[in-house]
């Protein structure tokens, strides 16, 4: 009996111990927001310093996002930062560049590069105590997301254990490998992920060749936007594209934007670093951009936050307009009437997607870094959230927690070993009384 009660007390303990450690191991996944609207957003706040790590931040916003949620909406942040000569509208007119070396000499590449550098006001070299809110999920900020394999991880830092700092752009690769420049240390660069995941990246392009290093399908666009980011905000040009590069070409980068658009939780982080560096990405509020920085249409199948795609946008004013009008104006003033020169150049200009009014504004703007606004939003001030007006409510974190199917079959063993064990336990006490 006593045998027999030490082995049920076992098994007990066993199942007990089964149960508590499926409980204790629940894959920690976040809902979709369901946000449609920028107006659905609820936006949480914080304000946090560290002297050791020399930042500090009055008012941060956390990361309110979900991962792999299609965005379809402008966030009111990112309204605000594109204003007057700013606005997608204006740059969205502006020339880009067929070829990927002679892209960066570009109006729109200038006028890209010159709003989010005069909006780039703080820079902190250290900012892995910043991560448990740029990178939480819906608000939650006990957790971050370990960027490539999208694992939720404890925020705490535990000196590089659980996760640490991946460069995008490898630190190799960018204008200096001093750590003080810039761009080895722009926080829209810099992402947390498992020690093993950095160590797979190396310093390897990112692309689907030999030798390139392939992230998972769903953070393909987010890794394009972010290199995109670096070679307009940078001027890292020379070292963009190749197996020797960060990018592989042009077509994965395209590819990859196509088919992974912008999420909730890439908008929510643009927001998030924003309330810190003052700085935006472009391309995860317009991804349209991409394109028209090459000179190609954008692909009007493809979901945007702007919605802009949907409409069809052809490249602005690329090369060669010029001399067709020129040419058109002469030969026809020259052998028709003053109806006909009318008539003609009307139809070159529109045939060709530019008018006269487009061609003058391309003139008229050439001492305007490109068409950019010199005072934007921030205007080299820290970011203040409170400059965009409408009601910002505060509300919890949307986070759930599932069991994984190892958990429920687990759970179910567990539970069939501790009531097979009780009834046999109480048949043997009864046929021991029985004797």
């Amino acid at each position: 009996m006593k045998q027999f009660a030490k082995r049920s007390i076992s098994l007990v303990t066993v199942a007990m111990l089964l149960i508590i450690m499926c409980f204790t191991n629940v894959s920690a996944k976040t809902t979709a927001t369901g946000y449609t609207k920028a107006s659905d957003v609820d936006y949480q706040y914080y304000s946090t310093s560290n002297a050791s790590q020399t930042y500090a931040v009055s008012k941060g916003i956390k990361n309110w996002g979900a991962r792999d949620e299609n965005c379809v909406f402008l966030s009111k942040y990112a309204t605000a930062y594109y204003t007057g000569n700013n606005a997608f509208d204006k740059l969205s007119k502006l020339k880009g560049e067929s070829s990927q070396t002679s892209s960066p000499s570009s109006a729109l590449y200038n006028a890209l590069q010159g709003l989010m550098q005069v909006n780039f006001t703080h820079n902190y070299q250290k900012t892995r105590g910043l991560y448990q809110y740029t990178d939480c999920v819906s608000n939650n900020n006990s957790k971050l997301v370990s960027f490539y394999s999208g694992t939720l991880v404890n925020s705490a830092w535990d000196g590089g254990a659980t996760y640490n700092r991946e460069h995008c752009w490898p630190d190799s690769k960018c204008i200096s490998s001093g750590r003080s420049e810039g761009d080895s240390a722009d926080m829209m660069m810099l992402r947390p992920t498992a020690p093993n995941e950095n160590g797979s990246r190396g310093n390897k392009a990112y692309g689907e060749g030999s030798g390139c290093f392939e992230p998972a399908d769903e953070v393909k666009g987010d890794c394009a936007r972010i290199v995109l980011y670096g070679y307009v905000r940078w001027g890292n040009g020379a070292k963009m594209w190749g197996t020797s590069g960060v990018m592989e070409n042009l077509t994965t980068l395209l590819k990859w934007m196509q088919e992974d658009p912008v999420d909730t939780w890439e908008m929510g982080r643009n927001d998030a670093v924003q309330s810190i560096t003052g700085n935006r990405n472009v391309f995860v509020d317009y991804p349209e951009y991409a394109w028209l920085l090459f000179g190609k249409s954008v692909p009007t199948n493809m979901t945007t936050p702007s919605g802009k795609a949907k409409g069809g946008v052809t490249p602005g004013n690329q090369g060669g307009n010029t001399s067709t009008n020129t040419s058109t104006n002469t030969s026809t003033n020259t052998s028709t009437n003053t109806s006909t020169n009318t008539s003609t150049n009307t139809s070159t200009n529109t045939s060709t997607g530019n008018t006269t009014s487009n061609n003058n504004s391309t003139v008229t703007d050439n001492g305007n870094m490109g068409g950019i606004d010199n005072k934007p939003q921030n205007s080299g001030k820290p970011f203040d959230p409170n400059n965009i007006g409408g009601q910002q409510v505060q509300t919890d974190g949307g986070e759930e927690y599932v069991l994984e199917p190892w958990a429920i079959i687990a759970i179910i063993v567990g539970a069939v070993v501790l009531v097979a064990g009780a009834v046999v336990a109480v048949v043997v006490i009864k046929k021991k009384k029985a004797k």
